[in-house]
């Protein structure tokens, strides 16, 4: 990132950020009210009191405005996940923190969540390739994150042999389809954060040295 040393240029890129956040936020809320496809650009505009043409200066679609939304929260979740995972604990432990900061994250945020969920399949090709394109690493980066605490666990004795990389695939994949029918889920729901004791014992106890020995 460039770092900018004039006052001026730093107020105003400050006061860019403060707008851009501020139609950001009132996107989220009208996105999370009406849904994407029943959400207008004068809407967002509105709601963020805002002129149209200031908001078309930030973003050029609601789309725009969307993927920008998912890639805040997806920069967000990562850096919960690598704080969550700084710490001296066992691997091991370090995975349920992973498990118990991703359910907690889409607890905390599933208003938004359920958009993406239950809408995803309206969205044109376009759009979802631009999506692919501007989340896909940050997602990695999550994959990565848990792959190299697998490795972690197999250098320290606690996990068994298993491919890292995959295991992390799976891990994460276990852990999204929870979050998503949990999202779509209509009635009382159980505490997400709650699943999150059974799924690491579940996701853990398979990794775990024991499980090896028992199949032997």
């Amino acid at each position: 990132m460039k770092v900018i040393s004039n006052p001026r240029a730093q107020r105003k890129q400050r006061e860019y950020e403060a707008r851009r956040e501020e139609i950001l936020l009132a996107a989220e809320r009208k996105f999370s009210q009406n849904g994407f496809f029943k959400t207008s650009m004068a809407e967002i505009a509105e709601a963020a009191q805002f002129a149209m043409g200031t908001v078309y200066r930030f973003f050029k679609s609601k789309e725009d405005i969307y993927i920008s939304l998912v890639e805040a929260k997806v920069e967000e979740l990562l850096r919960l996940l690598e704080e969550a995972t700084q710490s001296r604990l066992p691997a091991q432990e370090k995975l349920r923190a992973v498990i118990q900061v991703k359910l907690a994250f889409a607890d905390q945020n599933r208003a938004f969540f359920r958009i993406y969920v239950s809408e995803w399949s309206g969205f044109e090709w376009t759009v979802k390739s631009a999506f692919g394109e501007r989340v896909w690493k940050r997602y990695m980066a999550q994959i990565d994150l848990v792959a190299n605490l697998i490795k972690e666990g197999i250098k320290t004795g606690e996990f068994r042999k298993v491919n890292p990389k995959d295991t992390s695939l799976a891990f994460h994949g276990m852990l999204n389809s929870t979050i998503y029918l949990w999202i779509l889920q209509s009635g009382p729901k159980e505490s997400l954060v709650d699943k999150g004791k059974w799924l690491g014992s579940l996701l853990l106890d398979g990794l775990g040295t024991s499980t090896l020995k028992r199949s032997m």
